[in-house]
């Protein structure tokens, strides 16, 4: 068997914990450093569903809001401990998850979809005009969560590095559960479930499985990230952040797991950049992704995989 972590991948890692050392590295940088890593996790996340087991999901902003929300309500109250905010998002985001797979996994295709974005929906209309959370305004005003007593994650290193080791940590979990029967069996759904079903699986079950737990990956993203932003506000449980990331996964492409990491981490500085020129940078987006979605159907990573491709041959000719 194959090792977890590769040494491509490795290296990677390691070039990332270098980065804010390095002297072009300003606070700024390294704050978009940290929502490139943030929503690259999230995409990640959201590959489980989408490319392994080929389930779309249009509800991931419910969870990454309400995991944001559980750290929010936390520190508002005066609790600092970074791993209470994580234990309770994990709690409110695996129980909002088990309800929603168990009805949205007893459908196929775009019903499954539809259920996802209505419970979604329901979700994004109480936060948005409750009161209890700050109706449209949110939580506001955040103090910096603490990991131990005396040590907050208060300045961007420690917030990139923070998110950096969530990733790192996530990737290995997801590593692990693809390569494992399990991730067989999601595989085995999503090239046929009528097939896998008949083999004896529990086809259901598998789906409430993968979906609980890249749920429960989203949820402690968006943990992390009042944190960094010191907010938590109804849009991030907007159905159009779910539908940013099926973009991210799209654009680095399905079923890799690197892949997504690429495509949120390209979606997150594409964005930025192009704001910072123009007002109407969404269209310059929207082009950018339409020549990928044209050129490049499989992805970032499936079109560099596919360059090596076409060049192995030539070389082999010559």
């Amino acid at each position: 068997m194959n090792r977890i972590l590769s040494w491509r991948s490795a290296l990677v890692f390691a070039a990332l914990a270098a980065l804010p050392v390095t002297p072009w590295m300003s606070k700024y940088s390294m704050l978009l450093a940290f929502d490139a890593l943030l929503f690259g996790a999230v995409a990640m996340s959201l590959d489980l569903l989408m490319g392994y087991t080929g389930l779309v999901s249009f509800g991931h902003a419910a969870f990454f809001g309400l995991g944001a929300y559980a750290t929010a309500v936390l520190l508002e109250r005066g609790v600092l401990s970074l791993w209470l905010c994580l234990g309770l998002a994990a709690v409110v985001v695996g129980a909002y998850a088990l309800t929603v797979s168990y009805f949205a996994t007893s459908r196929r295709g775009i019903y499954f979809a539809l259920l996802t974005l209505i419970f979604a929906e329901v979700i994004y209309t109480c936060f948005r005009y409750t009161q209890t959370f700050g109706g449209s305004d949110g939580i506001q005003g955040l103090p910096p969560p603490r990991v131990l007593p005396g040590v907050a994650v208060d300045t961007p290193a420690r917030m990139y590095y923070l998110m950096l080791a969530y990733l790192l940590l996530a990737y290995l979990a997801c590593r692990v559960l693809v390569r494992s029967h399990f991730g067989r069996v999601l595989v085995a759904i999503r090239e046929n479930e009528d097939r896998a079903r008949f083999l004896g699986y529990d086809v259901q079950r598998y789906k409430m499985g993968v979906c609980l737990i890249s749920a429960l990956l989203t949820g402690l993203a968006g943990a992390l990230y009042p944190g960094r932003a010191a907010y938590a506000t109804p849009d991030l449980l907007h159905w159009s952040v779910s539908g940013e990331f099926i973009i991210m996964v799209m654009i680095g492409g399905l079923g890799t797991l690197v892949g997504p990491i690429l495509g949120g981490a390209f979606f997150i500085l594409l964005q930025e950049k192009a704001s910072s020129y123009v007002e109407w940078y969404s269209i310059i987006v929207g082009l950018v992704l339409v020549l990928i979605v044209l050129f490049a159907p499989r992805g970032l990573l499936g079109f560099r995989q596919a360059l090596r491709a076409v060049s192995s041959p030539e070389k082999a000719s010559r």
